[in-house]
């Protein structure tokens, strides 16, 4: 994703590339800000999504909160509020590519779900990268597994599939 440089070989991204990097650190969080601030980039009460402009609550329910929690501090949301806002944030934007890292840390079932419907209706590719087997049962259509030094291999399905496959 640009964050590191190959020890070898070259990377080639796609033109018209659009990522949207969802981190298992929530470093894109800064924790002096509230719920409100944190989705409207500092100010005002409407959420910029694509070309649509949406109250800042009524677009916090699509994410699992509270109305009232427009003014919560980020520092003392729980590890899964924090998942959900940044989800939440990183949504706001336009992209063709979503890199999920470790997404259900964290999260209650509900966000889990919520994570769930977003990676099924995302209009894109999306590269999960997950511990979490029954997760990535519901949600990929490839596998793309480690085989051992410089062997890796695609496997179609999810988890489950990829075991049953190697045999």
């Amino acid at each position: 994703m640009g964050q590191m440089e190959a020890d070898s070989g070259t990377i080639e991204l796609g033109q018209n590339l659009e990522p949207l990097i969802i981190d298992q650190k929530r470093e894109a969080l800064n924790p002096d800000w509230n719920l409100g601030e944190a989705l409207t980039d500092g100010g005002g009460d409407n959420v910029i999504v694509g070309d649509a402009s949406i109250h800042v609550q009524r677009y916090m329910k699509d994410y699992l909160f509270l109305p009232e929690q427009v003014r919560t501090p980020i520092h003392v949301l729980s590890g899964g509020e924090r998942a959900r806002l940044q989800l939440a944030r990183g949504f706001r934007l336009p992209s063709n590519l979503l890199v999920l890292d470790e997404p259900t840390n964290d999260l209650d079932l509900e966000t889990l779900d919520l994570l769930q419907e977003i990676v099924a209706d995302y209009d894109g590719t999306v590269i999960v990268v997950s511990h979490d087997r029954d997760f990535l049962d519901r949600t990929v259509t490839r596998t793309l597994a480690y085989e051992g030094p410089g062997d890796w291999q695609i496997y179609p399905g999810g988890y489950s599939d990829m075991v049953s496959q190697r045999g």
